[in-house]
């Protein structure tokens, strides 16, 4: 039986995680929360104890395995102290606020041979199955839009520093749109060279942005495209809006209603082919548990690691300082 920690648990995402965990052969060894908002009672669910911080956890109690959550501003501090206690984890992302901290986080990872995960749960979603069940691809280009509902949420949920950018370290890209960029940057299979971007913060009036429109190029010459806000306006049955195509060689697949409309151009004309998919992203959740649960098992290594994590963080920043700079071109270094 795994023993499991939950770090920091006042973010929303830690229900999403619960229902694999508590599916799962795992023992709660113990939690942090500094906010005292929702841990104490969720410890008495889990009939382990509340701590204080991550420090005063871990220096108590020893788990095989810890959940990370947390504000993106605290998430190097908690990762630099199991890193330096040989302790596995999972680490929500965007890992940091700063894309230097998380590549000193995944220099340090890498010497230490740790096991660190990272949730970008498109590589576990239907989208991503979709798009590669045709063999290896190479992607033209790509275009992927999700808007996610109004900041009010974050507010219900407990998580007003999500509103904060100097918390948070911005909106809906470091937050929803990093699953975007990792999602173009693992079917583009090259490094990317060019980022602009143009945002607005007119709707909500906030520190962060509501909406932003992010170009990437890769240096084999594809473009991505990625929109991303915090401004649908969500009721119960319908939290966002989401679509995406893509154009690879002699295919172009695209979102459809319930799933993946396949298009390809072969030597007898034009081939329609529609493939079921779920776009909900809550159950990927579930999968990655189950991924993170089962590599730590078997010794192999995570679907993401700071590695990841870094190089998306890098281009986050990247579309943030071309839309502070009014949509200037940024150049980037493979």
């Amino acid at each position: 039986m795994i023993k499991v920690a939950l770090i920091d648990t006042a973010h929303w995402h830690v229900p999403l995680y619960l229902d694999a965990l508590l599916k799962a052969d795992v023992e709660f060894v113990g939690m942090s929360d500094p906010t005292g908002t929702n841990g104490p009672a969720l410890a008495q669910k889990l009939k382990t104890k509340c701590f204080a911080s991550c420090k005063e956890l871990i220096a108590q109690v020893r788990p095989d395995l810890a959940f990370v959550f947390g504000r993106h501003i605290d998430m190097p501090s908690s990762a630099n102290l199991l890193l330096d206690h040989d302790i596995p984890f999972a680490i929500e992302k965007p890992c940091g606020i700063r894309s230097v901290d998380v590549r000193q986080l995944a220099e340090k990872a890498a010497r230490k041979q740790a096991f660190v995960a990272v949730p970008f749960i498109f590589r576990l979603s239907d989208t991503m199955r979709v798009i590669r069940s045709g063999g290896p691809i190479k992607i033209d280009h790509a275009s992927f839009r999700f808007i996610a509902g109004p900041p009010s949420r974050y507010v219900q949920a407990g998580n007003l520093w999500m509103l904060q950018r100097d918390i948070a370290g911005g909106g809906p890209l470091i937050n929803v749109g990093v699953h975007m960029v990792d999602l173009f940057r693992s079917l583009s299979e090259s490094g990317i060279v060019a980022v602009s971007a143009f945002a607005t913060s007119h709707i909500n009036e906030l520190s962060i942005e509501d909406f932003i429109a992010v170009t990437l190029q890769s240096d084999s010459g594809a473009v991505g495209t990625i929109e991303c806000g915090y401004t649908f306006p969500s009721v119960p049955g319908m939290q966002r809006d989401f679509s995406f195509s893509v154009r690879a060689s002699d295919r172009l697949l695209r979102s459809v209603d319930k799933g993946i409309e396949v298009i390809k151009d072969v030597r007898a004309g034009i081939e329609h082919e529609f493939v079921a998919a779920d776009f909900e992203l809550e159950p990927c959740y579930s999968k990655f548990v189950e991924h993170v649960l089962d590599a730590v098992k078997a010794g192999s290594p995570a679907i993401a690691n700071f590695q990841d994590a870094a190089g998306v963080l890098e281009l986050v920043e990247a579309a943030y300082t071309s839309a502070a700079e009014g949509g200037r071109t940024i150049r980037l270094s493979t």
